[in-house]
């Protein structure tokens, strides 16, 4: 099962009480019961269609109309009120590692200073933000890690606002106001126009109001901001080519904090890597790395801490807030799951949902924009992920339950500390359940896994390079067991190894440059037509602007579970 994002719930006291009661009646009593994660047989669907509808009223109108049977990430309060007052819909709810944070370009003036970027925090008034906004269906945050994760901080809720500090921190800096307002540089030059980017409004509604009130926020302080909306695939490249002053972007975080050293470590400033800010600092590099390289959980405790405190002094990008996630399906559907862990719109549902009425029929779920970029090894966002998360599979997947590690493509492995030489490393050996298929029926054996980890590493591919960075070396023992030895020792090294999407070699041997491979172009320019995958469905048909048709694979590991009829 591929690893789905991390959620855990707790009480959440400025979350709307009305809303809340309304919700939990619209739940059915069978939603969260337990079932056994391995004996799970699916997809019970042949057909899943992954309609294209960009605007919101267009989504919520659609699930009313019935044209929609999962609609996720629904955002605006006064669609999730809605569609909660619909008698054929069930509403689910998960408090969840999102966080949004806005962008600040460290290496252009003025936030090439931490004492500017400070003001700019302290001139955001989140707490009126989530109300005004969010009617209080999130929570504004101070941190760098969601306030739901075990390793956050408890001051990640603390209200930084105050204006006043913000406007004497600047002019300690030496900045001035001219006449209007606008902040005037130390050397007596005025600053300049700045873009904030955002999502264009019809894709993303609540974020670019929320922009808006941004950007007047940082004007409130002199900072001379403008929005900027862009499709959300341009905005994405304008941010991983640093070609831009401030943005706004939320992150579907893991349950682990490794994914800082990602996300701020100097080696991460790389075109396409996650370190979007361009931070660079020695001691917060050198906590990053005892994070990253922690040799147990205590080591990872002490480190994760002393990040997020300097992090909290040099305030690389500015924490806003974390929301629920909350998500609406037809009661035309069973066998649906959610708990307080996660919404409905997860891969167990797509694995389980059979219509209620016993005939047949596809299952119609929203996408929300364009996958646009359906290349593995370049796609960035959630809505082409949407996609290939349901093609590729991972060694390892996470319980539904307990968000423990569990069985997916390996059916066990093992971890140990190897010493050669007073040196010690990390050695993780996974071992293959058998009689695996990739969706075209070829077998998936043990070579094609290290094909794998040995293509991501040697194209250092931005968007998988901080997991595969430190293989050392990748030996196939047989068909089903291969040991990945990696340089040094690390808490998360199983993780980073295990969650990786798996390929077949035969697909890699194909592709001739991966940057520009178009796995939908029938000439098959770069790489091979079409997408091989050992997760529970594949691409059938995307017709851009209307929808992407996927088909269940009838090779998936999960339908020998019991005799499910192929067409």
């Amino acid at each position: 099962m591929r690893r789905m994002p991390q959620k855990f719930i707790r009480p959440f006291y400025v979350f709307c009480p009305i809303f809340l009661a309304t919700l939990l009646l619209a739940v059915p009593a069978c939603a969260g019961e337990r079932f056994d994660p391995e004996n799970v047989y699916g997809p019970r669907i042949k057909k899943l269609c992954m309609v294209i509808i960009t605007n919101s009223d267009s989504q919520v109108l659609a699930a009313e109309k019935g044209e929609l049977d999962i609609v996720s990430d629904i955002t605006r309060p006064s669609d999730i009120d809605r569609l909660s007052r619909d008698p054929g819909l069930s509403m689910s709810l998960a408090r969840g590692f999102h966080a949004f944070f806005i962008l600040l370009n460290n290496k252009s003036r003025p936030w090439d200073d931490p004492e500017v970027r400070h003001a700019a925090a302290e001139a955001i008034d989140r707490n009126n933000m989530v109300r005004t906004i969010y009617s209080g269906y999130c929570e504004p945050i101070n941190s760098w890690l969601p306030p739901v994760s075990p390793w956050s901080l408890p001051e990640s809720t603390k209200n930084i606002y105050d204006r006043g500090s913000a406007k004497k921190r600047l002019s300690e800096k030496g900045y001035k106001w001219s006449l209007t307002g606008s902040l005037i540089y130390p050397d007596g030059t005025p600053v300049g126009k700045m873009k904030l980017l955002t999502p264009l409004a019809r894709v993303a509604p609540t974020t670019a109001e929320l922009a808006e009130q941004i950007a007047d926020s940082l004007r409130s302080v002199g900072f001379p901001v403008d929005v900027e909306p862009m499709d959300f695939s341009a905005m994405i490249g304008k941010l991983d080519r640093k070609e831009y002053s401030l943005g706004v972007i939320a992150w579907s975080m893991g349950r682990n904090p490794d994914s800082l050293y990602s996300f701020y470590h100097s080696s991460m400033d790389i075109p396409g890597g996650y370190n979007m800010t361009s931070i660079h600092d020695k001691a917060l590099d050198d906590a990053l790395l005892r994070l990253r390289y922690a040799k147990n959980r205590t080591d990872a405790e002490i480190a994760s801490k002393r990040s997020q405190l300097l992090l909290a002094e040099l305030m690389p990008s500015i924490p806003v807030y974390s929301r629920f996630s909350v998500s609406a399906v037809s009661k035309k559907w069973k066998n649906v799951f959610f708990n307080e862990k996660m919404t409905a719109d997860n891969m167990w549902t797509l694995l389980m949902a059979e219509p209620a009425d016993g005939k047949e029929r596809q299952l119609n779920m929203v996408l929300a924009e364009e996958p646009r970029n359906l290349n593995p090894f370049v796609a960035s966002s959630a809505y082409s992920w949407q996609i290939l998360g349901l093609i590729y599979e991972s060694l390892i997947g996470t319980n539904p339950f307990t968000l423990d590690d569990m069985p997916s493509l390996a059916e066990s492995w093992s971890v140990e500390t190897v010493s050669n030489e007073g040196n010690e490393h990390t050695r993780l050996t996974f071992r293959l359940r058998k009689g695996l298929k990739w969706s075209d029926g070829s077998p998936l054996k043990a070579s094609d896994i290290k094909a794998t980890f040995d293509f991501l590493k040697k194209n250092s591919i931005p968007r998988f390079y901080d997991s595969v960075k430190n293989i050392a070396s990748v030996t196939v023992k047989n068909s089903t067991e291969l040991t990945v030895e990696m340089e040094g020792t690390s808490y998360w090294y199983l993780d980073n190894i295990g969650g990786l999407p798996c390929m077949p070699a035969e697909a890699l041997q194909e592709v001739k440059d991966w940057q520009n491979w178009n796995p939908i172009d029938p000439n098959g320019k770069f790489g091979p037509y079409g997408l091989v995958g050992a997760g529970p469905f594949m691409l059938d048909e995307y017709r851009p602007g209307e929808f992407v048709m996927m088909k269940r694979n009838e090779h998936y590991r999960m339908l020998e579970k019991k005799n499910v009829r192929a067409e």
